[in-house]
């Protein structure tokens, strides 16, 4: 009974949300309004995340998606973007599993023209949710034989069920600013789970609490060859909160034409409960980033202040422009 006890108090805690500490290299999952909203025509964005593995079974979170721009409905003033995203997260001895495929949808609004520096993109995004449990996995009071634990001894536990699926509903906004040539803002909202779903293995109904999300970033130039992005994170989910801040650099090793490259190197915290070092390389349209979260909370008795690390793939599509006008002489 003890285990089922726990159980049922920790139900809230079960329904919190997957985080990355590379927030802003995992855009779909961070806000719908940031489908599409990127430099280029369609992108692909891989995730892994293994954290806690010095505590217990590691908890193992997977994401990929892919997004693009519809330019071909576009007018001068308006872009649309549609993507997909999908996450698998195996978390503690449990195995408990969470499977979510989401279509996510945008439109983005030039403030002031088409070449204008401001612009307001809105999003949204519907998911599908499945969760499950593998409840062999865990220990019972009734199979403690009075010395040791006998797993053959009989368990008069009762689960309503071990597997259980539901819809999703998110919305979020986006503001950029071009301030310069070589300086950018932008600042995301988003709040997820609006419709509240039911997400319990037991009898009494158990509500995903909705996330509220907001984060802010600039991208401003240091020198001929240095770059500094300071980016910050705040999500609120019932009784629960995160606060993630930091900055990293961008070094140009070399900015020729289809020899592009670039190096990050970046250090974050995580308010009572991890600082996050961060290394990334840019090779043209491919961005590679490594984080690593030295745990700082309570838990670091157990993890030896080890966290996780989390590796991140980006890779972005950008097609050829036809010409505006004829050539000279035909092209061979």
């Amino acid at each position: 009974m003890g285990m089922v006890l726990f159980m049922l108090i920790s139900a809230p805690v079960f329904s919190q949300d997957i985080h990355f500490s590379q927030f802003q290299s995992s855009p779909l999952n961070l806000n719908p309004a940031r489908t599409g909203l990127f430099d280029g025509d369609i992108r692909f964005v891989g995730n892994y995340r293994n954290q806690w593995k010095s505590v217990s079974e590691p908890y193992r979170t997977f994401s990929f998606s892919g997004d693009m721009k519809l330019n071909s409905i576009s007018g001068p003033l308006n872009g649309f973007g549609t993507g997909l995203v999908v996450f698998h997260d195996k978390a503690g001895d449990s195995e408990l599993s969470t499977l979510n495929i989401a279509l996510s949808f945008s439109w983005t609004r030039m403030l002031d023209g088409a070449d204008g520096r401001h612009a307001i993109t809105l999003g949204t995004q519907i998911g599908f949710y499945n969760r499950s449990i593998n409840f062999s996995k865990l220990t019972f009071d009734e199979q403690f034989n009075g010395d040791i634990f006998d797993p053959n001894y009989a368990n008069t536990e009762s689960f309503d069920g071990d597997n259980h699926s539901y819809p999703d509903l998110s919305l979020g906004a986006v503001y950029t600013f071009k301030i310069s040539d070589n300086t950018y803002l932008g600042a995301g909202a988003g709040l997820q789970h609006l419709n509240r779903p039911d997400d319990s293995f037991f009898g009494e109904s158990v509500k995903v609490p909705v996330r509220l999300q907001a984060d802010i970033k600039l991208d401003a130039k240091l020198s001929e060859k240095i770059d500094i992005i300071p980016t910050l994170l705040y999500q609120d989910q019932s009784s629960f909160n995160e606060l993630v801040a930091g900055a990293s650099l961008r070094f140009h090793l070399n900015n020729k034409p289809g020899k592009l490259y670039n190096f990050y190197a970046g250090g974050f915290v995580r308010t009572k409960d991890a600082i996050i070092l961060s290394a990334g390389l840019d090779y043209n349209y491919l961005n590679v980033g490594f984080s690593y979260d030295i745990n700082t909370s309570d838990l670091d008795r157990a993890s030896d202040g080890k966290g996780g690390p989390e590796i991140s793939l980006i890779y972005i599509i950008k097609k050829v422009k036809p010409l505006n006008t004829k050539p000279p002489c035909p092209v061979y």
